[in-house]
């Protein structure tokens, strides 16, 4: 009898042994598809700053998951939100019109602002302007064309510091998008979604992170490991957290540290947990933007001490989300994909110190002097409605009703604009229309042109400059420090490969929505990317 029960539990010991190593078989489809965006993060920031990374964060999605070394997005005005809709749209500006954070309304000559909607209110908020909603956008994402496929079992969720982002982030069908109140410290949404925050974001709300985040100085989170560069010391910088939020009163401040970045892992993290993603066979979606790299990059730029700490520091929160989707949801049913809304140039006192043209182009001066030159032209009068995003909008009733050529006016300003220094190139919006460009700037530039929301005439500048504003640096050009992005594929049916062929944003949509055997969304212009789906 002994010998039996000896005999049936070393049986049932390696049984279980046996289990514990087998493979974990991927189903058909992803249970989790989360998608972590990261603002203004340069492709080399994966290898620059490699040293001081953990093995279970970044380094651990480049040797374990499909790396796409030469991925970008395929338009000019490298910004924000067009970076996140592109991605989850498979669309460029020019068909899903999100063409810059902001545009002119042609109707009544207002700033639009991507994302914000005076129809919504704002849910749990104590601040102001945080009423947001995508009904901006115009085309599909593939997480809606997912949720209409299976008539809304399918979950979506979009989590971002900036509620810009998170509206915008999730789509028309996203069952909740949840932005930070800089004003009272918490997670809010808007009733676009719901009319009241649930008992889980209430509980997160009351545990108070935000200030456990803010009590403390920020110091380099490894100060006695410089960089074999020598680029980085880390050993230059310590900010009083606590001290900036006591004259401040209000927890701004957060978004410009790593710790906004830990704070949203949380969130995602609690989100997942507390609205069961992954938990069933209809393929959930989450969208996690992490904001805060993208303040300290503009206020200290890419070279700085503080750069090489944030990522650092999100390198640890990458480590502990992917432990945390292991466990509870398993990698092999989770797709997951590390990219960024943009990238980043350097910034021009950096490039000058050493030798490399660069600038800060005035578009205030531009404009005051391109006023006196229309005047000359044309007689006294507003004919310069706006100006946004390098982008120059021009009165279109008054140019009726003087009876002026709208085309010809847009091909003067265009000749007389490339005399200034820093200007490359001036494109007249009528030759955007009637021409049909494959390669180069004015290919990138028609990729970003809307003709209901871009201006009249679109300006690029030279290589290294950047528009004179209070940031080090300033994304919006189409060169490729600005448009090229990290794009990582990580867990469900993965491969390790590298990709160096150039593979568009757009791509990014239209092979998920292969993967998960539905129509691609409704503006895409994305192809899919055969070598994942060939594994």
């Amino acid at each position: 009898m002994l010998k039996q029960i000896a005999f049936l539990l070393l049986f049932l010991i390696n049984s279980f042994a046996f289990s514990q190593q087998m493979p974990k078989v991927p189903g058909d489809k992803p249970k989790l598809i989360v998608i972590a965006v990261v603002d203004q993060m340069r492709f080399d920031y994966l290898y620059r700053f490699a040293d001081n990374f953990s093995d279970g964060g970044f380094n651990k999605l480049l040797n374990e998951g499909t790396v796409c070394k030469n991925a970008q997005h395929n338009y000019m005005l490298t910004q924000r939100i067009p970076g996140y809709v592109t991605l989850m749209s498979g669309a460029e500006p020019s068909t899903h019109s999100i063409v810059s954070d902001q545009w002119v309304s042609r109707i009544d000559n207002s700033v639009v602002v991507a994302g914000t909607d005076d129809q919504a209110k704002a849910i749990g908020a104590k601040g102001k302007g945080l009423n947001f909603s995508p009904r901006h956008l115009r085309t599909s994402y593939f997480s809606d064309e997912l949720t209409l496929s299976n008539n809304g079992k399918s979950k979506v969720f979009s989590i971002a510091l900036d509620g810009d982002v998170a509206a915008m982030a999730g789509g028309h069908t996203a069952k909740d998008a949840y932005w930070f109140d800089q004003t009272g410290g918490n997670w809010v949404t808007s009733d676009y979604y719901r009319d009241s925050l649930p008992a889980w974001v209430r509980k997160f709300n009351e545990k108070k992170l935000a200030d456990i985040y803010l009590d403390r100085k920020w110091t380099p989170l490894e100060p006695d490991q410089p960089q074999d560069s020598g680029a980085f010391s880390l050993k230059g910088f310590m900010h009083d957290l606590i001290n900036i939020r006591r004259l401040t009163k209000n927890y701004r401040v957060l978004k410009q540290t790593p710790f906004g970045n830990t704070l949203t892992k949380d969130f995602a993290i609690s989100s997942i947990i507390n609205d069961s993603l992954g938990a069933d066979k209809y393929t959930d979606v989450l969208v996690v933007g992490f904001n805060a790299p993208g303040y300290i990059n503009e206020k200290n730029g890419p070279m700085s001490d503080e750069i090489a700490d944030t990522y650092h520091r999100l390198d640890r929160d990458i480590a502990h989300f992917l432990s945390f989707l292991d466990d509870e949801v398993g990698n092999e049913n989770v797709l997951f994909l590390l990219t960024a809304d943009r990238g980043t140039g350097y910034s021009p006192d950096y490039l000058a110190k050493n030798g490399i043209p660069s600038g800060e182009f005035d578009h205030n001066r531009m404009l005051a002097v391109l006023r006196s030159y229309l005047n000359v032209l044309y007689g006294k009068g507003q004919w310069i409605q706006n100006y946004n995003a390098k982008q120059i909008y021009l009165n279109h009733q008054l140019v009726e009703d003087a009876k002026l050529d709208l085309y010809e006016m847009q091909e003067r300003i265009a000749r007389f604009l490339v005399q200034f220094s820093g200007i490359a190139e001036a494109m007249p919006a009528a030759v955007i229309q009637k021409s049909s460009f494959t390669r180069g700037t004015n290919y990138l530039m028609q990729n970003s042109y809307h003709r209901q929301r871009s201006g009249d005439v679109i300006i690029n500048l030279e290589p290294g400059w950047i528009e004179l504003t209070d940031k080090k640096v300033l994304q919006n050009s189409g060169y490729k420090y600005d448009v090229q992005v990290p794009l990582i594929w990580y867990g469900w049916k993965m491969p390790r490969l590298t990709l160096y062929r150039p593979i568009n944003t757009t791509d990014v949509a239209i092979t998920i929505s292969e993967f998960l055997e539905i129509a691609p969304p409704n503006g895409g212009t994305g192809e899919v990317i055969k070598e994942l789906l060939s594994r």
